[in-house]
């Protein structure tokens, strides 16, 4: 676990990471915060919070366990884009408190809404601390991290039909799959015998695809 508990000496690490994978990896980042700042910016302007709630949880979880608790060994860049998407995701966080209650149709979740987002977030932090800490999770947090993936992939096209495609950015549907799918790319250069992640990212980058083949179709459906 050294390699995770330190934080990285240089700013891109090119002794332990091929330099291709280091630059798919760095702009799958990068596509991730800008999915980010635009969902910052449009549940400001639209008071709606396209991610849903349990994702929203886990994503703060993962990202300040391996912002503050572990680092990425891929470099001091890559360290610092997890620290910027964990201060974007805070943003988001209030905002599903603030927010997030009023299109809940369940009134058994609706009356209770922010204190399961407060132990759902909890019981995240708990999951991806122990994941990584107990071995299962690779030194940029792959493994956890597309698990958590698998789960948004899925929550959000079932999210949108529910509430109406209109609340939901194609901006953010495009840069989620880009930069899952750019990371996806640097996973073959950086673990080329996880199978396990590899699949993973495939999965993940089908099921975007069809979240935007969904929302084109029914944004089409309200003009």
């Amino acid at each position: 676990m050294q390699a995770f508990t330190n934080y990285p000496e240089v700013w891109v690490n090119t002794k332990n990471f091929d330099v291709t994978g280091l630059w798919f990896n760095g702009l799958g980042c990068a596509f991730w915060v800008i999915a980010y700042a635009v969902i910052v910016y449009t549940m400001i302007k639209k008071k709606f919070v396209e991610m849903p709630f349990f994702i929203a949880a886990g994503n703060i979880a993962w990202e300040f366990v391996w912002a503050f608790v572990y680092h990425p060994n891929t470099g001091i860049a890559f360290a610092l884009q997890y620290q910027a998407a964990f201060f974007l995701d805070c943003f988001i966080f209030y905002y599903v408190l603030k927010y997030g209650a009023n299109h809940i149709k369940m009134p058994e979740i609706k009356n209770n809404f922010k204190v399961i987002c407060l132990v759902s977030l909890a019981g995240w932090l708990v999951l991806n601390y122990y994941f990584v800490k107990d071995g299962f999770d690779t030194s940029i947090g792959a493994n956890s991290g597309y698990l958590l993936n698998i789960i948004i992939s899925i929550m959000y096209p079932i999210v949108m039909i529910q509430t109406g495609a209109q609340y939901f950015s194609k901006i953010v549907a495009w840069s989620k799959m880009l930069g899952t799918g750019l990371i996806t790319v640097s996973l073959f250069y950086f673990y080329p015998e996880n199978h396990f992640v590899q699949w993973l990212g495939i999965i993940v980058l089908v099921l975007d695809c069809f979240y935007i083949y969904l929302l084109n179709l029914f944004r089409k459906k309200i003009v």
